[in-house]
């Protein structure tokens, strides 16, 4: 289990005033499961996953990594060298102890046939897959996605989706994921958290049945409207 704990963070504004972040923020995050944490937009949540990968510091407080492994960011960009093709991407950062091959994972994202393809202004989508088998390739214990599918077209996010669970299911691998996007987190999580603003809140919402299929959703428009509901009046609650 990865532990957040009491995470603090402050920054200094344009006039060198203090402006408070986050105060006390702590939650956990079960080993492989899916977390989503749901964020309305400007709530700061992409600065609180930059902490929990080691990309940032917090102010105070502490990230508890009960794993051997690494916590992997991937933004809503995700990057890739243009220079290497899709093989060669993935070698850089690879555990050598790994007992998965380079392969294995591009097939896992979905990606066999392109191996020597140079992803050179290639979708986000494809850009994304291989941000994610490279992940894999370094024996994460956390793999972080910040608000990954926003630019994603509606079809290539459903096969993105489907990717995400799949590996969740084989391998175990743990994620946090943080959208805008209420049926994408009722639909890919376990665990669902939401994230309020002025002041910074957390709430954890168990939710029975999650993650919830596509067909459960159009099958049960009314449960579905309900839990929705749910969700919105918790980040109206005070």
């Amino acid at each position: 289990m990865i532990e957040v704990k009491n995470i603090n963070k402050v920054i200094l504004d344009e006039l060198g005033m203090k402006q408070v972040l986050f105060q006390e923020i702590s939650f956990d995050i079960p080993v492989g499961k899916i977390t989503s944490i749901v964020a309305p937009e400007y709530s700061n949540e992409s600065i609180l996953l930059k902490i929990i990968s080691g990309l940032e510091n917090s102010t105070s407080g502490s990230i508890v990594n009960d794993s051997a492994g690494r916590i992997i960011y991937i933004p809503s960009l995700p990057s890739s060298f243009p220079w290497l093709n899709v093989e060669q991407n993935l070698m850089i950062g690879k555990k050598t102890n790994s007992n998965i091959s380079t392969n294995s994972f591009i097939n896992m994202v979905g990606l066999e046939g392109y191996e020597k393809y140079r992803p050179h202004n290639s979708s986000i989508g494809f850009r994304f897959r291989i941000s994610l088998a490279r992940a894999l390739s370094q024996n994460p214990s956390l793999i972080i996605l910040d608000n990954p599918f926003k630019l994603m077209k509606p079809e290539i996010r459903k096969e993105i989706y489907s990717i995400v669970k799949d590996i969740n299911k084989s391998l175990k691998t743990s994620f946090l994921i943080s959208t805008m996007d209420i049926t994408e987190a009722l639909s890919l999580a376990d665990t669902l958290i939401l994230m309020k603003k002025e002041p910074v809140e957390l709430i954890t919402l168990q939710i029975p049945n999650m993650p919830l299929s596509e067909n459960w959703i159009i099958n049960n428009p009314e449960k579905y409207l309900k839990i929705q509901n749910q969700i919105e009046l918790s980040f109206k609650e005070k």
